[in-house]
Parts: structure tokens; C-alpha cells; sequence
């Protein structure tokens, strides 16, 4: 069932090992994110987490922005929509925006409104509805969220950031070119028909057979987005069903045929523990007497609430008769061990002067409901005390579910936090005083967010919620005790390694340890710094900043320098950016990229060259990004020299490394370079998981046909164009990039290119085709076509981009070969130089180089974008030279002749297909003949006879071509 695939945002569950636990899910879904349902019709997961590209992308938009804000200006852009997600720089002054609601929003509108390309293409300034406008003192928080015909865009937001007077971030989660309308259905169904179609669909497919389902609410836009790109969008009304400690989902179903699309599960699973004489962390250690904080209570029959240090009052001498149970004013907690529900009480005698005490160690239920009760009011104390003392949940009563009937778990499912029974392999979460901890910490997370600018993350949550508990303990190893045993269930700061992204995205407990693992770093660095005092409040700071403005963990380190800045622009730096940068860095977080510089076709001939490794983005003023080593690795294409190997590149400056490449006699070799940073972390150039080598040729060539496509329509020069469908157009046009999600911003030369639907994705289930005019090439028999593509397409698996020659192809894009699992798209981030062996494709010496894309229903991208193409030949390799070169079949200088077995003019062997009957062939009339066989020996047609042999009219017309079709069908598969 999905539900069992769904419940994966589990604190931590156990495996057959006692030392480890395994998530309830598989290893892409997260509980707090959205999953596609089968009527979504996605052929691939929806996102766990977004992935943040730190290189800014000069689109028209963006030169726009920069021209009019001045200063430097910076941005970390998402792979999957292409949208700046966050923006910071220098600031820009706004003279009263921290302390005045209405300028802050008076020029945030503004601003929408002169660039509303660059946030959210596809928008207009009314699109966007003013949510927040939030102010602690020093940074005003502008929230907008998105809106497309009226309709809510589910996760559609925009948000400002003020400080000092002036605009220093701007995050974009808005989506690109929602288009509610044109996708709004013909017909819709009642609400009442999508509330019984979709609670039948839910119960069915969550396994949750008697769940209640809330009505359908208004109409939303329903964004699908995948890891790399938006799938689509589709219009939805939600829904949520209430499975109690089995799973609580929000829901979309579809407002044409109430079919549920996508599910979000709403509760935050993990696991601990509590007790109340109280624990010590966990029952292995020996108890402490902790006082009931806020409890209703009966003194002598009268109600009284006990103070936060757990005192009362009374008016007599005498002692006094207590009664307790597990309910004050900010936690009241339920009993699941039976149907009736009993609550723990108690009846004590208070002295005096003295003091009560409730020992329930005796009873492992009353224990856990007695610690859950502690616990739960001391992590709210902590928060108030430390962290946000104004944050409206500390005042608000909180249920708190204990002993529920299953093991090794705990969760919050948005309003309460739920404890599990112990087991033979766990302790009793309600008595694990961190797992308290810890599900408040979800609590918080959520309650933190200024909507429209923040929003919750699964991973991050995780992560926050283990950074909290490690607070409050001064340890970070959290859940010690959650196995019977000391040893932590997850460790903040081990000794041997460093949680980093990407490398340590998994699941979501796993993913999470990246973002408070650098929390827990940065804390230790400022305690070391500043002492305990100090260290500890800026960075309960910068915690509090990171939950309240973050979308996701990398977005978290610009959220961290915003909450840090003191003059309003981050430009100059923040008084504590190093060690903010540093423990970052550690954990893969940092705002570096690079690019190479190359030669790509070398004409002349030489030993090696040089390879420049340009590096973006490094801070200035901190250590956190020194370099260790830059090492350039390479392969050649063949087993010719020379061989596979590396080499440190040398330092120019601080951003530039040289090293010199050996290149291959006559061919290719591939190459790519690895940033090693001082704290172990890694970037890789070329940024292709389908394609990760950069690619140079050296041979000495002559140019054949060559174009940049800028001065002349190719179109009306002999390019041709076309689709697989006669009713669809060709999508290939020739102009000016036009800078969509997976598109270049600009031309590789010039300002025109030759691309498939410029600034956007190409169509569903089709192939659309281009191809050059007939290029005559002689006798020239080593044939290469050399250009600059930007291709941005499927695993093969689901879409194949070819490159062709007279219609065969001669290159077809990466496939991971996992079936349906298929993930490895191929995604240029660059223009990036393509060589392509054109000769021994085709019998003839007329070549037409095509690019084509086949698609399928699911994903779309950019497809391919060209520039500077090139057919060029090796002088080396000439038919008729009686000199036989490795793209030859055969060369017998003037002997060459197409005729029965002879080496042909054009230096290839006899061969079935060639129009020229050999020896062994007993036909051969080229392709397509129904006569004869791919072997080239004849095959004989039935003779049509009999009865009705004299008249068989269309019926025997029809006959005949059915099983000549079927031969020519037979020996299209045996070839």
C-alpha cells in the first residue's frame, strides 16, 4: 500500500540490527513532501528537497536588476524551476523600511513590479498577495504568495528582507509560467462527487479504511515538480485525511474527476522518550526529582495551578491533600495504552515547607505519561527563555499523545506530539527526555515560519529538531537511552566524519544531520570564540533566523548571513560570516562554482595544453573556502596515448588554476577537474551526471561547412525542419536565447542560435527533427561534426536525443539502463564543446547532420540548443590515397571502384545494402526491398491462386501488400 511507502518521516525506526535504525520509507519519499499519486501521471518522483544552484545566470532580467540596484548582487538559483530562489548583495537604501509597515511593502511592491521577470516569469505583480509583514526589531519580513486566476499556487511565494534601512534578500519560491487557465478543464465535477471519489480513493490507497475525509476546500494550482524540472500544473481542491497515529494527509484531487493526484503527509515521525520522577536523559540513569511545572492540580479539593518551579499555596498550617495528574496549562497529556484512556494520577500529602513527590518508576505507563509531562514543559521553558519568548505556541495548550501501541517511534503530526510503548528493542519514547525533545523541535520549526517567505522543509526539520534537543542537553548525541543503551541514536558530531550535501542526501533523518551537524560546528566555533555566554546566543540567533526565513538546507546559509548582517548589506560581509561560512563549508555548503577554459578543436599538432580552472563565488574575507587542491583527471577516447590519468593543477590566484592537459596524437581526450577544499568537501567540473567530461580534440582538419547562425535565417539556407506528427509544428527556431530553466541565457557566440523552442520545454510524445543541407565531403573519409550544443533532456530511457547523419544515428544521449528507475538526465549547465565521428554511416559522400528528440508523456526539458556548428574533415584520411586510415574500410588508390566485390569509391567493403551485388549476395537493391532479405538473399513471394486467383480484386490486393508489409516489418527487426 502507499501508505506503508509514505509514513517515511518517522523519527527513527529499528532494523534487525540493535545498534540501527532504518526509515519506514524508501529512500527518495519524505512524509512532509508532496508524492505523486498513480492519476498524476508522472513518470518520475516528485522532489524531497529543492536543489540550489549558487551561479548567477545573465538573463536580460537579471543585468536589469543589477543595473538598477547597483552594488554586487549575488544568486542561488533551483535547478527544477529555473527561479532565483534566493537574492542578496549590497542592498539597496530604503529610508524608513525596518520601522514602517507600509514603506517596506509601498517599495517591495514596486520592486515586484519593475522585476517580476527575474522572481517569477510568467507572473504579474497581482499575482502576488501580501501575507507577512513582520518585524522583530531589526529585520522586517515581507511575505507575498502566489496566486494565477484567483487560484492559490500550493508553495508559490515571494519574500523581501530588510535590515538597517535597507533591502539586503530577496527569495523567490514562485513558480514559472503557471498557466491555470489554459489548462482549466471543460467540465467540473460537484464538491460533493470529489469528496466521494477521492475519500474512496484515500481510504483505498493509504490502507486507512475508516478514516474521516474533510470536505474539499477552494480551487488551488497544483504545481508537480521533480527533482530538475516542473512537471506541470494542475488544478486541484485539497483535502485532508485524519488516519490518527496511522498517518495524517493533506490531499489534492483533481476538480474535473475528483482522482487524487498527490498526497502530503502531515505528520513528523521520530522517536524518544520520557519519564517523571523524572529521567535523566533516559531510565539507565539514576533518576532526579524535577518539579511539576504549571500543573492543574486539587489542594484539599480545591483547584490550584502550580507555578512554572512547581509550587503552591494554601491557606492553613496543616499539610494538605494533593491531587495530580499529567494536565497543566501548556501540555495535557493522553493516555493510549486502553481504550478508556485513564490518565495517571496521584494522591500525595504535602507538608509545609515541604515538599511531594510522585514516583511512578513502578509503572512503566503512568512513568512515560508523568516524563512526557516534564519534559514537554521543560523544552517550552527552554524556548521561551532562549530562544523566541513572543512565539504564540509557547502559550497554547499542547496534547501530548503517550503509550500509543506500537514501538520505536514518536512523531508530531502538526498539532500534537505521540509517543510509542517500549519493546523488546526500544525503551518507551515517552521515557527518552531527547525524542521530547525532539518532536517539540518540529513544533517549533513550523511555528516559526513567516509564511510567504520561509516554508518547511522535511530534511531541515529533522535536523533543527535534533539541533534543539543537543541544545537543551549540551550533548550532540541525541536519543542516548532510545536502545537501552548510552549510545546515541544520532550523532550531531562524530569524530570521523563530516555529514555533507550533496553526498549525504538520503533519507530525511540521514539529510537532516547535514544542517544541524553545521549548526552544532558553528556553535562550538562561537562558544570557543566568544565563550560559552556569548557563542550560544548568537547562535540560538542565527537558529531561530534560519527557521523562520529558510525553504530548504542550502538555502539556510543565506538565511544565516541575513539573521547575522548588522549594516544591511551583505556585501561587506556580517560580523560572524567566517565562522558562519566555515562550519557551512564543512558540511558541502558554500556558495562556490566554477568554469573552464579550453581549447576545444586544436588544429596544429601538440603534446598537451593548457587548461584554465576559473573559480566564482569564494569568499574574500574568510578562510572557509581555502582550496586544498585542484586535480584535473582525463582519458583518452581509444587505447592510443595518451594513457588514462591526473594532475594537481597549479595555482595562478586565488581563483585561477592552470595545468597543462596531454592530448592525443590525432583524436579526443576527455577531461574533468575536482575543487578539493581544506574541509574535505568536493566540487566537480563539468556538472553532467550523463555527460561529466569535458571533451578536446586535436587533429589537423579543413572546414567542410561551417555556420554561427548569425547572419542569415538557416531556414533560408537550407535547413530543414519538421515533426513526426503532420497536425504538430516543428518546435526548432532561430533567434536570440530566451533563458528558460534548463535554456542558456545567452548565445555560445554572437546572440543567435539554432534551438528547440527557444525558452522553453519540448512537447510530449513526439519527435521533432532538424537538419542541415546536404554537405558534399569529397573524398575526405574522417568526417567530424564540431559544435556548441546546450542539450537538456531525459534519461533515454523516457527521451532520446539524437544526432544523426543521412537519418542514422551517430549519437544517442546517456541512459542509466534501470528501466523505469532510469534517472540519469542529461543536463548541460554551459555550453558545452560536442565532437561527433560522422563517417562509416553511410554509403555515399553527401552527408545531412540532423538533431532530433523522441519523446515520451512524462518529462519535459529544454532539449537541444546549437551554436557554431562545424563539419570539418581530417586531412590524414583521404579515399583513393592507397593509404588505408582508421575510418577506412578499405583503400586501393585508383583501383577503387564500385563494382562487385571491390573496395568502393568511397573506401568501404562490399556490404549487404549498397545497391552492388557481390558474390555472396543473391540480391541487393539497396533498403527497403520486400524481395530480398538483410542477408541479401532473395526471398520468394507466395503465388496467389486457386478459386479465386482470376478475380481476387481489392481483396487480393489487400492481401499481397498485408504480407509484404509483414516482410518488410520482419526484416526491419532481424537488422
Amino acid at each position: 500500500m502507499l501508505r506503508a511507502a509514505l509514513v517515511g518521516a518517522t523519527l527513527m525506526l529499528v532494523s534487525t540490527s540493535a545498534n540501527a535504525v532504518a526509515p519506514r520509507t524508501g529512500p527518495r519519499l519524505a512524509a512532509q513532501h508532496l508524492t505523486a499519486m498513480p492519476a498524476a501521471g508522472t513518470r518520475k518522483p516528485l522532489r524531497a528537497a529543492p536543489e540550489v544552484r549558487y551561479a548567477t545566470v545573465a538573463s536580460p532580467a537579471w543585468k536589469a536588476f543589477t543595473a538598477a540596484a547597483g552594488g554586487r548582487w549575488r544568486a542561488a538559483y533551483d535547478r527544477a524551476t529555473g527561479v532565483p530562489n534566493r537574492i542578496w548583495g549590497s542592498g539597496i537604501f530604503v529610508f524608513g523600511s525596518v520601522g514602517s509597515a507600509t514603506i517596506a511593502e509601498s517599495f517591495a511592491r514596486q520592486w515586484l513590479a519593475a522585476h517580476i521577470d527575474l522572481v517569477a516569469p510568467g507572473s504579474t505583480p497581482s499575482d502576488f498577495e501580501l501575507v507577512s509583514n513582520h518585524s522583530d526589531g531589526e529585520i522586517r519580513s515581507l511575505g507575498f504568495v502566489q496566486r494565477s486566476d484567483g487560484r492559490l499556487v500550493v508553495g508559490g511565494q515571494l519574500s523581501f528582507r530588510f535590515k538597517r534601512d535597507r533591502l539586503v534578500a530577496i527569495g523567490s519560491e514562485a513558480l514559472p509560467e503557471v498557466k491555470a487557465t489554459a489548462q482549466r478543464p471543460r467540465a467540473r465535477i460537484t464538491r460533493a462527487a470529489i469528496h466521494m471519489r477521492a475519500t474512496t480513493a484515500l481510504r483505498r490507497d493509504l490502507a486507512l479504511p475508516s478514516a474521516p475525509v474533510t470536505a474539499p476546500g477552494d480551487e488551488v494550482v497544483l504545481p508537480l515538480v521533480a527533482d530538475d524540472a516542473v512537471l506541470g500544473y494542475r488544478i486541484t481542491r485539497p483535502l485532508t485525511i485524519d488516519g490518527g497515529v496511522e498517518g495524517r494527509y493533506l490531499a489534492y484531487a483533481d476538480v474535473a474527476t475528483g482522482e487524487v493526484l498527490a498526497v502530503h503527509q502531515l505528520n513528523a515521525y521520530a522517536t524518544g522518550t520520557l519519564v517523571y520522577r523524572g529521567v535523566d536523559r533516559y531510565p539507565g540513569r539514576p533518576r532526579i526529582d524535577i518539579p511539576a511545572p504549571r500543573a492543574a492540580v486539587t489542594v484539599d479539593g480545591a483547584p490550584q495551578t502550580t507555578t512554572p518551579t512547581g509550587m503552591l499555596t494554601w491557606g492553613s498550617e496543616a499539610p494538605v491533600s494533593v491531587a495530580t495528574a499529567v494536565v497543566g496549562d501548556l501540555i495535557q497529556v493522553i493516555n493510549k495504552n486502553d481504550s478508556e484512556g485513564i490518565l495517571a494520577s496521584a494522591l500525595l500529602t504535602l507538608a509545609p515547607n515541604g515538599t511531594a513527590v510522585w514516583d511512578a518508576t513502578s509503572n512503566p505507563i503512568e512513568d512515560a505519561q508523568l516524563n512526557v509531562y516534564l519534559h514537554a514543559n521543560r523544552v517550552k521553558d527552554f524556548v521561551a527563555t532562549h530562544l523566541d519568548p513572543e512565539l504564540p505556541l509557547l502559550g497554547e495548550r499542547m496534547n501530548a499523545n503517550v503509550n500509543i501501541g506500537q514501538e520505536c517511534n514518536a512523531f508530531f503530526d502538526g498539532t500534537s506530539i505521540n509517543f510509542f510503548q517500549s519493546s523488546m528493542k526500544c525503551e518507551n519514547t515517552g521515557l527518552v527526555e531527547d525524542v521530547i525533545h525532539h518532536e517539540f523541535g518540529h513544533a517549533l520549526h513550523s511555528a516559526e515560519i513567516v509564511r510567504g517567505v520561509g516554508s518547511f522543509d522535511g530534511a531541515m526539520s529533522e535536523g533543527a529538531a535534533d539541533f534543539l534537543a543537543a541544545s537543551i542537553s549540551n550533548d550532540s548525541g541525541m536519543g542516548r537511552g532510545f536502545f537501552y543503551v548510552d549510545a546515541p541514536l544520532r550523532e550531531l558530531d562524530p569524530a570521523d566524519k563530516e555529514y555533507r550535501w550533496p553526498e549525504d542526501i538520503l533519507e530525511i533523518h540521514h539529510t537532516g544531520m547535514i544542517y544541524g551537524g553545521a549548526l552544532w560546528d558553528l556553535r562550538k566555533a562561537l562558544i570557543a570564540a566568544f565563550g560559552e555566554t556569548e557563542g550560544v546566543r548568537i547562535v540560538q540567533k542565527i537558529y531561530i533566523g534560519t527557521l523562520r526565513r529558510s525553504t530548504s538546507i542550502p538555502t539556510s546559509l543565506i538565511e544565516a548571513l541575513v539573521e547575522d548582517d548588522d549594516d544591511g548589506n551583505l556585501d561587506n560581509g556580517t560580523p560572524h560570516e567566517c565562522f558562519i561560512r566555515d562550519a557551512y563549508g564543512r558540511h558541502g555548503l558554500r556558495t562556490a562554482s566554477g568554469n573552464i577554459v579550453a581549447p576545444s578543436p586544436l588544429v596544429q599538432q601538440a603534446k598537451s595544453t593548457l587548461v584554465r580552472i576559473e573559480l566564482s563565488g569564494l569568499t574574500d574575507r574568510c578562510n572557509g573556502d581555502e582550496i586544498e587542491s585542484v586535480t584535473v583527471d582525463w582519458r583518452p577516447s581509444s587505447t592510443v596515448e595518451p594513457a588514462a590519468g591526473s594532475a594537481v593543477a597549479t595555482r595562478a590566484t586565488d581563483d585561477v588554476y592552470f595545468v597543462q592537459l596531454p592530448l592525443a596524437i590525432e583524436g579526443k581526450i576527455f577531461y574533468r577537474a575536482r575543487v578539493k577544499f581544506a574541509d574535505g568537501s568536493i566540487l566537480t567540473l563539468a556538472d553532467n551526471l550523463a555527460d561529466p567530461y569535458y571533451e578536446l580534440y586535436q587533429g589537423h582538419t579543413v572546414p567542410l561547412y561551417c555556420t554561427d547562425f548569425e547572419d542569415e535565417d538557416p531556414f533560408q539556407e537550407g535547413w530543414t525542419t519538421g515533426t513526426s506528427n503532420d497536425q504538430v509544428a516543428s518546435e526548432w527556431e532561430w533567434g536570440e536565447p530566451g533563458g528558460g530553466a534548463t535554456d542558456p541565457p545567452f548565445a555560445y557566440s554572437g546572440t543567435h542560435i539554432l534551438a528547440q523552442k527557444l525558452g522553453g520545454d519540448y512537447g510530449k510524445g513526439i519527435t521533432s527533427w532538424i537538419k542541415s543541407p546536404p554537405i558534399d565531403v569529397g573524398r575526405w573519409t574522417d568526417v567530424h561534426l564540431q559544435y556548441r550544443r546546450w542539450l537538456a533532456v531525459e534519461d533515454s530511457h523516457f527521451d532520446q536525443a539524437r544526432v544523426t547523419v543521412n537519418d542514422k544515428r551517430a549519437w544517442l544521449n546517456y541512459t542509466a539502463n534501470l528501466g523505469d528507475s532510469s534517472a540519469t538526465h542529461h543536463i548541460d549547465r554551459e555550453w558545452r564543446y560536442h565532437d561527433v565521428a560522422l563517417s562509416g554511416y553511410s554509403p555515399t559522400n553527401v552527408f545531412t547532420v540532423g538533431w532530433d528528440i523522441t519523446t515520451d508523456q512524462g518529462l519535459e526539458l529544454g532539449g537541444w540548443q546549437l551554436d557554431d556548428v562545424c563539419i570539418v574533415a581530417n586531412i590524414n584520411s583521404v579515399c583513393g590515397d592507397g593509404v588505408k586510415s582508421p575510418t577506412e574500410g578499405c583503400d586501393e588508390g585508383v583501383m577503387n571502384v564500385d563494382e562487385p566485390d571491390r573496395c568502393r569509391t568511397y573506401c568501404l567493403r562490399p556490404a549487404c545494402g549498397d545497391s552492388i551485388l557481390d558474390a555472396n549476395e543473391e540480391c541487393d537493391h539497396g533498403a527497403g526491398d520486400a524481395t530480398c532479405s538483410s542477408t541479401c538473399q532473395s526471398l520468394e513471394l507466395p503465388t496467389l491462386g486457386g478459386c479465386c486467383s482470376a478475380n481476387r480484386g481489392a481483396s487480393g490486393s489487400l492481401a499481397l501488400a498485408t504480407f509484404v508489409s509483414a516482410l518488410v516489418l520482419r526484416r526491419r527487426r532481424r537488422g
